[in-house]
């Protein structure tokens, strides 16, 4: 039996499974519980059979077997001890295999809802489990779609018969062959297939008629945890881009970039109205409709980068068959919680008011109305150009298009988030409020000061005008800076402050009680991290975006040329040629920094014509960089001219640690406040 065979039949067979489980969830979410352990065994042979395709196209790539297309269009060229792992990494870096990731992940999600649901014997989770593998029936078509299905042979003629060697120049894209490959995109997927979940349960819930908030508890670790991992793909995306693709900069507004961040804008207002489900049964209809948002948004996702509609250098080959699963699925998404949101409206009704805005209701709200707002319009500036002019289509949108509303919202956004800790609910006078915020607000006034002193040293000199008002690009960067010194210096506060109230009151150490207060309240402890870094990832956006500076230069090649910008001078050491063992070819450009007397370093951005594309003359890039406590230098080679001069570019970030210590303090609070729970039936 063929590869091509076998992998069909798995896929073929995993149907069956979800189908059936869908069936035997329907009747055992009801009156029907002998069917229970069947609805969770199908479930759980759905994965099976899923687990076993995976591993034949993982299978084929360890072994170098080019007789799937799939296989022979996507292996890495790269050779080496770690080589293996990029070999996985095939399974991923193409459009076939990177959705049989995807269904095989919520494969993994509702075996683990299945599971719940048969131990503690609850009919709301095998409805949650019916809905999920109602979705894998879709994912799984989608397989069977020939631009989709990993299993197809490669033609005979492009393969030599006696050796199994390529005749045809293929492989995987050489900008995918680092480390970031074998961390994104799948930590990007196990964001989307888990935000399946909670739109499970919200429509379980709806189909039951249980308005109560068990399906919040039953689902919100998984919404945390896949938030979560969601930045932290898209984190490692941007730092990919950053040191890797070399176009100068670690977030371009590409429309599959953008498609990566609307579910986590909608995640957000999802999270947070959760709370208020959990804790004052509130936001029911809001929250179950921000659950049909955030996944639809995902789907938009895949859409949009196999649909064709849009034009990006992440986008997949259009497929007509593709674009009209995937819309029906996102359009019928939709309709389907809206109708059952209309169907139970009556018992949905719950307190969604709130008599003050300085009050957590009003935060939270706010917070929402903001996340949808700019879902809403970066999906319309990403679509737009797909758009029929009736409904302002027909247009593109660029980087400054996007800065002029991301700007002044998202900093909009960071100060109501900012202010959410130290309100109460039902809320309270301006008083109260006072005294809750006064601390804060000193401490925040005092590293505004600093960050100011920051903003005239090592950001104001690299500023280049670019069109837009000068004043106004200032006073948005300085609106900025005093927005993120508040968010900054108010979990820093409510940190001191609770463990200094803590070791008076228990007669512990001040450090003791700290410790206590992180450990013991986690998800308290982990949203005021998460805000914390947010503040610091501000200050890097402010300084990393607003104020770069770019020199394009040309400099003889000779040993013992110089170049200077800014301050810094590069002198050439020598052009170096070399092969690489896979047989790709590097050129690189090796340039001593100085910073006035004091000596930095050696610079050495290269040129690589890889293997696969040198009959075409395609090369990539590999940048430079000196990377300091208040900017980066980034340095990129371009080649050399016909009078033997090299071109390169130089360009400073300034605060560019910032936007990393601000990610990796955010991705270590989300963690901790989605640190799971002893508590019965949690998923």
């Amino acid at each position: 039996m063929g590869l091509d065979t076998l992998g069909n039949l798995l896929l073929a067979f995993a149907s069956i499974c979800a189908l059936g489980s869908i069936v035997a969830a329907a009747m055992a979410s009801t009156s029907g519980k002998g069917a229970r352990p069947l609805a969770t065994y199908l479930t759980y042979g759905t994965l099976a059979f899923t687990t076993l395709a995976v591993v034949l196209v993982v299978s084929a790539f360890l072994g170098e077997n080019f007789t799937l297309e799939y296989v022979a269009y996507n292996h890495p060229t790269i050779v080496g001890p770690w080589a293996w792992l990029f070999r996985i990494s095939g399974l991923w870096a193409g459009r076939e295999g990177s959705l049989l990731l995807w269904e095989w992940l919520v494969a993994v999600y509702a075996a683990y809802v299945g599971h719940k649901a048969l131990k503690h014997d609850d009919g709301l989770g095998f409805a949650a489990t019916g809905v999920l593998n109602f979705i894998q029936l879709f994912f799984l078509a989608a397989l069977f779609i020939p631009l989709n299905n990993p299993f197809k042979l490669l033609p005979p003629e492009y393969l030599d018969p006696q050796t199994g060697r390529l005749l045809i120049e293929a492989g995987m894209n050489p900008l995918l062959q680092t480390w970031a490959m074998i961390a994104h995109p799948p930590t990007l997927f196990v964001g989307y297939a888990g935000l399946a979940v909670p739109f499970a349960f919200a429509l379980a819930a709806l189909f039951l008629g249980d308005a109560s908030k068990r399906w919040v508890q039953m689902s919100d670790r998984i919404t945390v945890f896949s938030w979560l991992m969601l930045g932290v793909g898209i984190g490692l995306g941007a730092i990919w881009a950053y040191i890797e693709l070399a176009f100068g900069g670690y977030w371009a507004w590409d429309p599959v970039e953008n498609a990566s961040l609307l579910p986590w804008l909608t995640g957000v207002a999802l999270i947070h109205s959760m709370t208020v489900y959990r804790r004052r049964e509130g936001f029911k209809g809001w929250t179950m409709f921000m659950s049909a948002v955030t996944f639809v948004v995902v789907l938009l996702g895949t859409f949009i980068t196999r649909s064709g509609i849009v034009q990006s250098v992440h986008a997949f080959e259009q497929d007509p068959l593709s674009f009209w699963l995937f819309l029906s699925m996102m359009v019928g998404s939709l309709v389907v919680m809206v109708g059952a949101i209309w169907w139970r409206r009556d018992m949905l009704r719950g307190d969604d008011s709130f008599e003050r805005v300085l009050s957590k209701e009003g935060s939270y709200y706010f917070n929402n109305l903001i996340m949808l707002l700019a879902t809403l319009l970066v999906a319309y500036m990403t679509l737009a150009q797909s758009l029929p002019v009736w409904l302002g289509g027909g247009k593109t949108y660029g980087i400054d298009d996007y800065n002029l509303l991301a700007r002044p919202l998202g900093i909009f956004y960071i100060l109501v988030m900012t202010v959410c800790p130290i309100l109460s609910w039902g809320g309270q006078g301006w008083a109260e409020f006072w005294k809750r915020a006064k601390g804060p607000l000193v401490g925040g006034l005092v590293l505004f000061a600093g960050l100011m002193a920051i903003f005239f040293r090592a950001m104001l000199p690299y500023y280049q005008p670019a069109g837009e008002m000068a004043f106004w690009h200032h006073l948005i960067a300085v609106a900025g800076l005093l927005t993120a010194a508040l968010a900054i210096a108010l979990p820093l506060f409510l940190f001191y402050d609770g463990a200094r109230k803590r070791a008076a009151a228990r007669g512990e150490s001040f450090f003791a009680a700290l410790g206590r207060i992180i450990t013991k309240a986690r998800t308290q402890s982990g949203g005021y991290l998460t805000h914390l870094g947010m503040g610091i990832i501000l200050v890097g956006l402010v300084g990393s975006t607003m104020f770069v500076e770019t020199h394009e230069l040309t400099v003889a090649t000779k040993p013992g040329s110089s170049t200077e910008a800014h301050g810094y001078t590069f002198t050439v050491r020598g052009l170096n040629e070399a092969t690489e063992p896979n047989g790709d070819v590097v050129y690189t450009f090796e340039l001593d920094a100085k910073r006035g007397s004091r000596e930095i370093g050696v610079l050495k951005p290269k040129i690589v014509f890889p293997i696969q594309l040198q009959s075409k003359n395609q090369s990539t890039q590999k940048v430079a960089l000196i990377q300091e406590p208040l900017k980066d230098v980034f340095v990129s080679f371009h080649g050399v001219d016909d009078n033997d001069a090299a071109s390169v570019t130089v360009k400073f970030f300034p605060m560019q640690w910032w936007v990393w210590t601000g990610f990796i303090v955010t991705i270590i609070g989300t963690a901790l406040a989605s640190w799971p729970k002893r508590q019965l039936q949690a998923a």
